[in-house]
């Protein structure tokens, strides 16, 4: 009886406590008073800002599509730019638009310290990003690497730690540091033009032990995706490899109608 007395004392308090201090969202740092069902760390504003990635895309680097088609007929489609000019690699897809909440999480988890955030950003994801992950059984994802100076003064590669998140709930491996390496301390990719980005990141890659990757299929991991210099940069690299395929997975996409 004494116990269960102390564990309603306890309960009161708790609840008490988060009722006279309700905590901060995550996201906008404010009061989280109201927090949303599905992610306890976001208010439910943030939480309403969050949007999944288009639907109706193309089947190769997702870009909306600018006609209509039926879900349910299971028919895809490519777009033109795809058809005429293919990518490097084989397929792209990402969760999350790169807008609002998604925005803000994602600055302080790379540029604040905070790798705590992982956790949320991946269960954000993971309803879009994990049964496409799934789909390729005896994959490995390789995480965008950061230079070693670079992963000394962050202490932590964001790709990385989300890489193992979603690998974890997809069944896949995930490769270490040392078969995709950064070579050359590029400048931040972060308010670069498009042909300064390509430069920035050219040869910037290496695979060091090419066996671990050949004839299998690899997906390169980053964090945000937003002009795919970097990730093309690192499938240039791969593919001297010879995998079996090269995808290519972020959590966020840019520049997403």
């Amino acid at each position: 009886m004494r116990s269960l007395m102390l564990a309603g004392l306890r309960h009161g308090f708790a609840s008490a406590y988060k009722t006279i201090f309700p905590g901060r969202c995550s996201a906008c740092a404010g009061a989280l008073k109201d927090p949303a069902p599905e992610a306890p760390r976001l208010c439910a504003g943030c939480f309403g800002s969050v949007r999944l990635t288009p639907e109706k895309h193309c089947a190769i680097c997702q870009k909306p599509l600018e006609f209509d088609y039926e879900i349910e007929t299971g028919q895809t489609y490519a777009c033109g730019e795809c058809r005429l000019n293919p990518p490097i690699y084989d397929q792209r897809r990402g969760a999350l638009i790169y807008e609002g909440a998604v925005r803000q999480l994602i600055h302080k988890f790379k540029y604040q310290g905070a790798s705590g955030l992982a956790h949320l950003l991946a269960m954000l994801g993971e309803s879009k990003l994990v049964p496409w992950l799934a789909g390729y059984s005896g994959a490995v994802i390789v995480p965008v690497p950061l230079h070693r100076s670079k992963l000394l003064s962050r202490g932590y590669n964001p790709p990385y730690l989300l890489a193992l998140r979603f690998a974890h709930s997809a069944g896949l491996e995930v490769a270490e540091g040392s078969l995709l390496r950064r070579i050359r301390n590029t400048r931040p990719q972060f308010g670069l033009k498009a042909d300064e980005r390509i430069k920035n990141v050219k040869g910037a890659f290496k695979v060091l032990n090419r066996s671990d990757i050949k004839g299998r299929t690899v997906i390169v991991f980053d964090d945000v995706y937003t002009t795919g210099a970097t990730m093309d940069a690192c499938c240039k690299a791969i593919k001297k490899a010879k995998p079996e395929r090269i995808l290519v997975a972020a959590l966020c996409r840019a520049g997403v109608d």
